[in-house]
Formats: structure tokens, sequence, C-alpha cells
């Protein structure tokens, strides 16, 4: 996904004021909690299967935010 981003975000910039400008995408390791045993699972991909029990019920707790931190523009 990051890299679809940062290429839509090129495309986007290309012929406009922020041609040139730079994207910084800081990605947060997904994190799911296992409905089955409650065990907190780190996923490395959208899909993921419980180290304790082998369930794949898992609930997504961390990892699909979307935060835009800051814009620092240039005075031209």
């Amino acid at each position: 996904m990051p890299d679809a981003i940062r290429f839509c975000f090129d495309i986007c910039c290309q012929g406009t004021v922020l041609e040139g400008a730079t994207l910084e995408i800081i990605e947060t390791p997904g994190l799911a909690s296992c409905c089955h045993c409650g065990a907190k699972i780190e996923l490395d991909r959208p899909f993921g299967i419980c180290d304790r029990c082998g369930s794949v019920e898992l609930k997504i707790i961390q990892g699909e935010e979307l935060k835009i931190r800051s814009i620092e523009i240039e005075d031209l």
C-alpha cells in the first residue's frame, strides 16, 4: 500500500506547485488480537493465524491508521 500511495502522490504532484515535494511514510506494524485465546499477534500481511492456538479469527487492533502528521510548505 505505501508504494501505491507514493506513486499516486508523485503523479498527482506533476505540473503543480507540489512537483518535487517529498512524501514521508512511517509504517506502523499490524497488530491483531485472537478472538479465541486473546493472544496478540503481529501481522506482516492482511491475514494471519494465531501463533498460540492456530485460529484465523483475529480482530485487527493496530495498523489500519492513516494520519497526516504535518505538512511543511516553503515560501515560493
